[in-house]
């Protein structure tokens, strides 16, 4: 048997499948919330500010409000700059890293949301400076292309794809397919080849991750203009085979239908991902077992600053030397003045607690998360355990399994993150589905989701954990990517800087961090403490 560079990296022991004995019988599965309370807790800002006494006022030179993607970046590029004033941070939930926060389990580490990052283009400045400092880039080449520490790509199997009653490679049945279905993917993925290397009039990517890098031509942003689906419509691609594949993609990346992104964001998707790595292994892919969450402990211990959890904040107002926040630390009511503030929350949440003309903002997608503790996978059909196990035609996406890159591939007991943006419904409605939805029956409906593809896997069962994220994900709906249509929701107010993924209208990890180091160095600059070059600044 021929080994890959990436298994050797591990051992020949990774090779062990382990799939298929015969399992101990199980009594009812265990089920827990992962993030009990939070929902409530956040919704107590529509309520207003309390009216009870505050217990306490802080002073600060600098306070940043959410301890996410963005906020987490927002604090390592403060690091960086060698920040010497008062620093705090504010932070509602229960641990950092909002959607791209971590659990731990029987299996060890596994995601609670985001589970990846593609390997940065050039224009991601920020997130190649991030991976550098944090020791997954170890190096670049002669021409600039970043070396990577081998354990964090992704490894060999990648992707697989259950079809036909068995699990093949990749995410496209090609050999079961009709030749109409493989002419269109193959015009699909010459357009997508065009795109992905066309400049615009300003001499930009025509898409570029952070989208702040892609083309402002307006021929190119007309695009934002229609709807993915009627774009598909004009360019003759009704393959029912693309079709599903596409809409995967728009449920992956935006928990959202064809029909409810635009063609812009479509094909982004598809055309703003050019890495250069210098040590190529066959992937396009950084993932740790417990996702994004690993990044995100790493760039925590690249700050000298720990977030205060549990935290509400309630409103922020400008005064003479600065702002003024309340916020409910528990039941306590807390004053908080700062010279200058990172608000690194979603635009919906800032709408609340900032007086300002509200912004044009994304929606945000539902989703249901779901985490099931295995003591090992049944026996399968096809291909083996791969990173990112896919089900043609299911309600949900799939699943991740946390235990891939140790090497186990499939191999004893693991978890299996799966996830299902709720796209057929309204988000209200699909919101308001989350919030009454048992934890029982959101482990009952991945299981029966999964079980054409894995027949016993409810037996291998030892315990789940249940994560509803109301809003999940933003929705790139037409006519959010037209030239200049979200420049009034990342604008700074004197002092007051504003950092969130969905100022991008989109919800990667690239694009909360770029924001996040841009409010940073706003705000540095405001104070008079910017002392190393922009990462984030205007193109």
């Amino acid at each position: 048997m021929r080994l890959s560079r990436r298994e050797l990296l591990l051992g020949a022991s990774a090779l062990g499948l382990g799939c298929g004995e015969t399992p101990a019988p199980k009594g009812p599965i265990p089920v827990a919330e992962t993030l009990p309370g939070l929902a409530a807790s956040a919704h107590r800002l529509r309520n207003g500010k309390p009216q009870t006494r505050v217990s306490g006022v802080e002073r600060v030179d600098l306070l940043i409000v959410g301890a996410g993607a963005a906020g987490v970046s927002a604090a390592w590029r403060v690091a960086r700059a060698g920040f010497r004033g008062s620093v705090s941070w504010l932070e509602l939930g229960d641990r950092p890293g909002g959607t791209a926060a971590m659990g731990s389990g029987p299996s060890g580490e596994f995601p609670l949301g985001a589970h990846y990052i593609t390997l940065p283009s050039p224009e991601a400045t920020h997130v190649r400076t991030m991976l550098q400092d944090v020791g997954i880039i170890q190096g670049f080449d002669a021409e600039g292309r970043p070396r990577y520490r081998e354990t964090d790509l992704c490894f060999d199997p990648e992707e697989r794809l259950f079809y036909g009653g068995r699990w093949e490679p990749g995410l496209w049945p090609e050999a079961a397919l009709s030749g109409e279905d493989r002419a269109q993917k193959a015009h699909f993925d010459a357009l997508t080849q065009r795109l992905t290397q066309a400049r615009g009039a300003d001499d930009r990517p025509a898409f570029s991750i952070p989208i702040a890098r892609s083309s402002q031509d307006p021929a190119l942003r007309a695009l934002a203009e229609q709807t993915f689906a009627s774009f598909l419509d004009a360019e003759g691609l009704h393959s029912p085979a693309l079709r599903a594949y596409l809409r995967y993609a728009a449920r992956d990346d935006f928990g959202a239908e064809l029909e409810q992104i635009s063609a812009w964001a479509g094909l982004h998707y598809h055309c703003a991902r050019r890495p250069d790595p210098a040590t190529p292994l066959g992937t396009t892919v950084l993932t740790w077992p417990g996702g994004n969450g690993a990044l995100i402990g790493a760039l925590l211990k690249r700050t000298p600053y720990t977030p205060r959890l549990g935290v509400l904040v309630l409103s922020c107002e400008p005064e003479a030397e600065g702002w003024r926040l309340a916020a409910l630390d528990g039941d306590a009511l807390i004053e908080i003045q700062a010279k200058a503030v990172i608000m690194a929350l979603p635009v919906f949440v800032v709408n609340r607690v900032v007086k300002r003309p509200a912004p044009l903002r994304a929606e945000s997608a539902p989703w249901r998360v779901v985490n099931l503790h295995v003591d090992g996978l049944p026996a399968q059909e096809g291909v083996k355990a791969a990173w990112d196990s896919v089900i043609w035609g299911a309600k949900g996406l799939g699943y991740v399994i946390n235990t891939h890159q140790t090497g186990a591939f499939g191999r004893g007991p693991a978890t299996l993150t799966c996830y299902e943006p709720l796209s057929t419904e309204s988000p209200d409605t699909s919101r308001a589905i989350l919030l009454q939805e048992r934890p029982q029956d959101a482990v009952n409906h991945v299981l029966d989701d999964l079980s054409a593809a894995m027949p016993g896997l409810r037996d291998r069962v030892i315990g789940a954990e249940v994560c509803p994220w109301g809003h999940g994900t933003a929705i790139p709906a037409v006519g959010l990517h037209r030239v200049g249509a979200l420049e009034d929701a990342a604008r700074a107010l004197p002092g007051l800087s504003f950092a969130s993924a969905d100022l991008s209208g989109m919800s990667l990890f690239e694009e909360a961090s770029f924001h996040g180091c841009r409010a940073a160095e706003e705000v540095l600059m405001g104070l008079g403490a910017l002392t190393d070059p922009r990462l984030a600044g205007p193109a």
